[in-house]
Protein backbone atom coordinates (compact mmCIF):
# COMPACT_ATOMS: atom_id res chain seq x y z
CA UNK A 1 0.00 0.00 0.00
CA UNK A 2 2.83 1.79 -0.33
CA UNK A 3 3.44 5.06 -2.47
CA UNK A 4 5.29 8.14 -3.03
CA UNK A 5 6.25 10.30 -0.08
CA UNK A 6 5.95 14.57 -1.17
CA UNK A 7 9.57 14.18 -1.47
CA UNK A 8 9.49 11.38 -4.05
CA UNK A 9 7.04 13.17 -6.40
CA UNK A 10 8.15 15.98 -9.22
CA UNK A 11 6.73 19.24 -9.32
CA UNK A 12 5.04 18.22 -12.27
CA UNK A 13 4.50 14.42 -13.95
CA UNK A 14 2.07 14.51 -16.94
CA UNK A 15 0.88 10.64 -16.61
CA UNK A 16 0.25 11.71 -12.68
CA UNK A 17 -1.69 14.88 -12.38
CA UNK A 18 -5.28 14.03 -12.66
CA UNK A 19 -8.12 16.05 -14.40
CA UNK A 20 -10.06 17.69 -11.96
CA UNK A 21 -12.74 20.83 -11.65
CA UNK A 22 -12.63 23.12 -8.19
CA UNK A 23 -15.30 24.73 -6.83
CA UNK A 24 -16.04 27.41 -4.39
CA UNK A 25 -12.48 28.52 -4.07
CA UNK A 26 -13.18 30.87 -1.83
CA UNK A 27 -14.41 28.93 0.94
CA UNK A 28 -12.05 26.96 3.48
CA UNK A 29 -12.61 23.70 3.93
CA UNK A 30 -11.40 21.37 0.88
CA UNK A 31 -13.68 18.47 0.05
CA UNK A 32 -12.44 15.92 -2.53
CA UNK A 33 -14.85 13.89 -3.83
CA UNK A 34 -13.77 10.87 -5.59
CA UNK A 35 -15.98 9.35 -7.81
CA UNK A 36 -16.71 5.16 -8.14
CA UNK A 37 -15.55 2.45 -10.89
CA UNK A 38 -16.01 3.61 -14.04
CA UNK A 39 -18.10 6.47 -13.69
CA UNK A 40 -16.46 9.90 -13.62
CA UNK A 41 -16.84 13.57 -11.69
CA UNK A 42 -20.32 14.03 -13.53
CA UNK A 43 -21.19 11.28 -10.91
CA UNK A 44 -21.44 14.29 -8.19
CA UNK A 45 -23.00 16.61 -10.16
CA UNK A 46 -26.30 16.82 -8.72
CA UNK A 47 -24.58 16.43 -5.33
CA UNK A 48 -22.09 19.48 -6.09
CA UNK A 49 -24.98 22.24 -5.47
CA UNK A 50 -25.69 21.16 -1.69
CA UNK A 51 -21.93 21.67 -1.12
CA UNK A 52 -21.54 25.65 -1.64
CA UNK A 53 -20.12 26.02 1.74
CA UNK A 54 -17.37 24.04 0.92
CA UNK A 55 -14.29 24.28 -1.85
CA UNK A 56 -14.89 21.02 -3.74
CA UNK A 57 -12.41 19.40 -5.88
CA UNK A 58 -13.63 16.92 -8.78
CA UNK A 59 -11.07 14.77 -10.06
CA UNK A 60 -11.66 12.06 -12.72
CA UNK A 61 -9.23 9.40 -11.53
CA UNK A 62 -6.88 7.28 -13.32
CA UNK A 63 -7.95 5.28 -16.49
CA UNK A 64 -11.58 7.44 -16.03
CA UNK A 65 -12.58 9.63 -19.21
CA UNK A 66 -10.46 13.09 -18.74
CA UNK A 67 -7.76 11.27 -16.47
CA UNK A 68 -7.56 8.17 -19.23
CA UNK A 69 -4.44 8.64 -19.99
CA UNK A 70 -3.42 8.33 -16.62
CA UNK A 71 -2.02 4.50 -15.88
CA UNK A 72 -2.11 2.15 -14.43
CA UNK A 73 -5.74 2.35 -12.97
CA UNK A 74 -4.60 0.46 -9.41
CA UNK A 75 -5.73 2.08 -6.17
CA UNK A 76 -2.10 2.84 -5.65
CA UNK A 77 -1.47 4.83 -8.21
CA UNK A 78 -4.92 6.68 -7.58
CA UNK A 79 -4.40 7.48 -4.28
CA UNK A 80 -1.04 8.98 -5.06
CA UNK A 81 -2.73 10.66 -7.84
CA UNK A 82 -5.19 11.87 -5.40
CA UNK A 83 -2.97 12.82 -2.51
CA UNK A 84 -0.59 14.87 -5.21
CA UNK A 85 -3.96 16.53 -6.10
CA UNK A 86 -4.37 17.22 -2.67
CA UNK A 87 -0.99 19.03 -1.38
CA UNK A 88 -0.90 21.14 -5.02
CA UNK A 89 -4.74 22.50 -4.61
CA UNK A 90 -6.43 21.64 -0.87
CA UNK A 91 -5.92 25.04 0.62
CA UNK A 92 -3.85 24.28 3.76
CA UNK A 93 -2.77 21.17 1.76
CA UNK A 94 -5.27 18.57 3.46
CA UNK A 95 -8.68 17.98 2.81
CA UNK A 96 -11.49 15.75 3.87
CA UNK A 97 -12.17 12.97 1.39
CA UNK A 98 -15.06 11.52 0.35
CA UNK A 99 -15.21 8.64 -1.51
CA UNK A 100 -18.08 6.16 -3.11
CA UNK A 101 -17.32 2.08 -3.91
CA UNK A 102 -13.65 2.27 -5.90
CA UNK A 103 -13.39 6.00 -4.19
CA UNK A 104 -13.99 4.85 -1.30
CA UNK A 105 -11.19 2.16 -1.57
CA UNK A 106 -8.92 5.02 -2.70
CA UNK A 107 -9.39 6.96 -0.32
CA UNK A 108 -8.63 4.26 2.62
CA UNK A 109 -5.75 3.71 0.90
CA UNK A 110 -4.84 7.27 0.69
CA UNK A 111 -5.54 7.15 4.36
CA UNK A 112 -3.53 4.54 5.35
CA UNK A 113 -0.12 5.78 3.55
CA UNK A 114 -0.66 9.08 3.91
CA UNK A 115 -2.41 10.03 6.67
CA UNK A 116 -1.26 13.32 7.15
CA UNK A 117 -3.19 15.24 4.05
CA UNK A 118 -6.65 13.73 5.73
CA UNK A 119 -8.53 15.50 7.65
CA UNK A 120 -11.35 13.18 7.82
CA UNK A 121 -12.93 10.25 5.35
CA UNK A 122 -16.08 9.62 4.71
CA UNK A 123 -16.85 6.61 1.94
CA UNK A 124 -19.47 4.31 1.30
CA UNK A 125 -19.73 1.15 -0.28
CA UNK A 126 -16.01 0.47 0.61
CA UNK A 127 -15.98 -2.36 3.22
CA UNK A 128 -13.63 -5.41 3.04
CA UNK A 129 -14.98 -7.47 0.28
CA UNK A 130 -16.01 -11.12 1.72
CA UNK A 131 -18.84 -13.67 0.31
CA UNK A 132 -20.78 -13.45 -3.09
CA UNK A 133 -18.70 -9.95 -3.75
CA UNK A 134 -15.39 -11.46 -3.05
CA UNK A 135 -15.96 -14.15 -5.42
CA UNK A 136 -17.53 -11.08 -8.00
CA UNK A 137 -14.62 -9.17 -7.78
CA UNK A 138 -11.76 -12.08 -8.45
CA UNK A 139 -13.66 -13.23 -11.55
CA UNK A 140 -13.12 -9.60 -13.19
CA UNK A 141 -14.29 -11.36 -16.44
CA UNK A 142 -17.32 -11.88 -15.24
CA UNK A 143 -17.54 -8.08 -14.37
CA UNK A 144 -15.97 -6.90 -17.23
CA UNK A 145 -18.61 -8.71 -19.79
CA UNK A 146 -21.62 -7.87 -17.59
CA UNK A 147 -20.96 -4.15 -17.61
CA UNK A 148 -20.32 -4.62 -21.68
CA UNK A 149 -23.51 -6.44 -21.94
CA UNK A 150 -25.39 -3.95 -20.09
CA UNK A 151 -23.83 -0.79 -21.66
CA UNK A 152 -23.03 -2.02 -24.94
CA UNK A 153 -24.64 -4.61 -26.30
CA UNK A 154 -28.16 -4.35 -24.57
CA UNK A 155 -30.49 -1.01 -25.85
CA UNK A 156 -30.48 1.91 -23.75
CA UNK A 157 -33.80 1.07 -21.72
CA UNK A 158 -32.27 -1.71 -19.90
CA UNK A 159 -29.73 -0.37 -18.27
CA UNK A 160 -31.41 3.04 -17.79
CA UNK A 161 -34.28 0.88 -16.18
CA UNK A 162 -32.48 -0.96 -14.04
CA UNK A 163 -31.42 1.96 -12.53
CA UNK A 164 -34.64 3.50 -12.05
CA UNK A 165 -35.46 0.38 -10.00
CA UNK A 166 -33.05 1.83 -7.66
CA UNK A 167 -33.82 5.44 -7.84
CA UNK A 168 -30.46 6.12 -9.43
CA UNK A 169 -30.29 9.55 -11.71
CA UNK A 170 -27.95 9.05 -14.96
CA UNK A 171 -27.71 11.73 -16.78
CA UNK A 172 -26.83 11.02 -20.63
CA UNK A 173 -23.68 12.73 -20.33
CA UNK A 174 -22.49 9.91 -17.66
CA UNK A 175 -23.55 7.03 -19.62
CA UNK A 176 -21.73 7.91 -22.00
CA UNK A 177 -18.59 8.23 -19.90
CA UNK A 178 -19.33 4.92 -18.29
CA UNK A 179 -19.46 3.35 -21.38
CA UNK A 180 -16.11 4.86 -22.59
CA UNK A 181 -14.50 3.86 -19.33
CA UNK A 182 -15.27 0.26 -19.34
CA UNK A 183 -11.74 -1.19 -20.49
CA UNK A 184 -10.32 -4.45 -19.52
CA UNK A 185 -7.41 -2.63 -18.29
CA UNK A 186 -9.18 -0.89 -15.65
CA UNK A 187 -11.19 -3.60 -14.56
CA UNK A 188 -7.75 -5.82 -14.39
CA UNK A 189 -6.16 -2.58 -12.23
CA UNK A 190 -9.07 -1.51 -9.92
CA UNK A 191 -9.50 -5.36 -7.71
CA UNK A 192 -6.10 -6.50 -6.48
CA UNK A 193 -5.87 -3.97 -3.62
CA UNK A 194 -9.30 -4.37 -3.26
CA UNK A 195 -9.52 -8.23 -2.42
CA UNK A 196 -6.20 -7.48 0.54
CA UNK A 197 -8.34 -5.08 2.07
CA UNK A 198 -9.43 -6.53 5.40
CA UNK A 199 -10.62 -5.08 8.89
CA UNK A 200 -6.80 -5.30 9.91
CA UNK A 201 -6.50 -2.26 7.39
CA UNK A 202 -9.70 -1.05 8.84
CA UNK A 203 -8.06 -1.04 12.67
CA UNK A 204 -4.99 0.93 11.19
CA UNK A 205 -6.80 3.77 9.98
CA UNK A 206 -4.94 6.77 11.57
CA UNK A 207 -7.57 9.25 11.09
CA UNK A 208 -11.38 10.41 11.93
CA UNK A 209 -13.66 7.82 9.86
CA UNK A 210 -17.23 7.21 8.86
CA UNK A 211 -17.76 4.31 6.82
CA UNK A 212 -21.38 3.70 5.35
CA UNK A 213 -23.50 1.02 3.97
CA UNK A 214 -26.81 1.19 1.35
CA UNK A 215 -28.82 -1.57 2.83
CA UNK A 216 -30.48 -2.27 -0.61
CA UNK A 217 -26.90 -2.74 -2.23
CA UNK A 218 -23.86 -3.28 0.25
CA UNK A 219 -23.22 -5.82 2.72
CA UNK A 220 -24.79 -5.13 5.60
CA UNK A 221 -22.83 -7.21 8.22
CA UNK A 222 -20.04 -6.50 6.83
CA UNK A 223 -20.50 -2.78 8.16
CA UNK A 224 -21.62 -4.29 11.24
CA UNK A 225 -18.30 -6.05 11.66
CA UNK A 226 -16.45 -2.12 10.45
CA UNK A 227 -17.64 -0.94 12.87
CA UNK A 228 -16.21 -2.94 15.41
CA UNK A 229 -13.07 -2.74 13.73
CA UNK A 230 -13.05 0.98 13.82
CA UNK A 231 -13.64 0.96 17.44
CA UNK A 232 -11.65 -0.98 18.44
CA UNK A 233 -8.44 1.22 17.00
CA UNK A 234 -5.28 2.22 19.12
CA UNK A 235 -3.49 5.17 18.44
CA UNK A 236 0.07 5.28 17.71
CA UNK A 237 0.81 5.26 22.12
CA UNK A 238 -1.50 2.38 21.86
CA UNK A 239 -4.23 3.95 23.80
CA UNK A 240 -8.17 3.85 22.96
CA UNK A 241 -8.76 5.68 19.91
CA UNK A 242 -10.56 8.65 20.71
CA UNK A 243 -13.69 9.56 20.17
CA UNK A 244 -14.51 11.78 17.59
CA UNK A 245 -17.70 10.42 16.03
CA UNK A 246 -15.59 7.88 14.14
CA UNK A 247 -17.93 4.21 12.92
CA UNK A 248 -19.82 2.88 10.60
CA UNK A 249 -23.43 4.02 9.18
CA UNK A 250 -25.97 1.88 7.69
CA UNK A 251 -28.95 3.89 5.57
CA UNK A 252 -31.91 1.47 4.93
CA UNK A 253 -33.28 2.47 2.12
CA UNK A 254 -30.24 3.57 -0.11
CA UNK A 255 -28.61 1.51 -2.91
CA UNK A 256 -25.02 0.71 -3.13
CA UNK A 257 -24.57 4.16 -5.18
CA UNK A 258 -26.78 6.42 -3.22
CA UNK A 259 -24.96 9.48 -3.76
CA UNK A 260 -27.12 9.67 -7.32
CA UNK A 261 -29.69 8.18 -5.56
CA UNK A 262 -30.43 10.98 -2.71
CA UNK A 263 -27.99 13.65 -3.75
CA UNK A 264 -29.15 15.86 -1.19
CA UNK A 265 -28.78 13.89 1.82
CA UNK A 266 -25.49 12.65 0.86
CA UNK A 267 -24.76 16.33 0.78
CA UNK A 268 -25.83 16.62 4.13
CA UNK A 269 -24.47 13.95 5.80
CA UNK A 270 -21.14 15.13 4.16
CA UNK A 271 -21.60 18.57 5.58
CA UNK A 272 -22.88 17.15 9.22
CA UNK A 273 -19.55 15.05 8.92
CA UNK A 274 -17.12 17.86 7.99
CA UNK A 275 -18.66 20.33 10.42
CA UNK A 276 -18.76 17.69 13.55
CA UNK A 277 -22.52 18.13 13.08
CA UNK A 278 -25.24 15.90 14.15
CA UNK A 279 -25.83 13.63 11.43
CA UNK A 280 -29.11 13.30 9.40
CA UNK A 281 -31.47 11.07 11.02
CA UNK A 282 -31.74 8.20 7.92
CA UNK A 283 -27.84 7.36 9.03
CA UNK A 284 -28.78 4.39 11.43
CA UNK A 285 -24.79 4.24 13.94
CA UNK A 286 -24.06 1.14 14.00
Amino acid sequence: MASPSPADLPAELPDTLLSFTSWNDDKPTTIVLLHGGFTCRLEFALVLPHLSDFHVLLPDLPLHSASRHIQPGTTDKSASCVAQLIRSHAHGGKAHVVGVSMGGYIGQCLALDQPDLVLSLFVTGAAPVVGKRLFMAQWTRVTYYTMKLMLHWLPDWVYRYQNSLGGLSISNELLAELRSNITWELVQDMFPWVLSFTLDHVRQLKVRTLSIAGAKGDDVPMIERTADALRSRRTDQDEAWPEDGSGAIVIREATHGWDMQFPELFAQGVSAWVNREKLPDQFERL
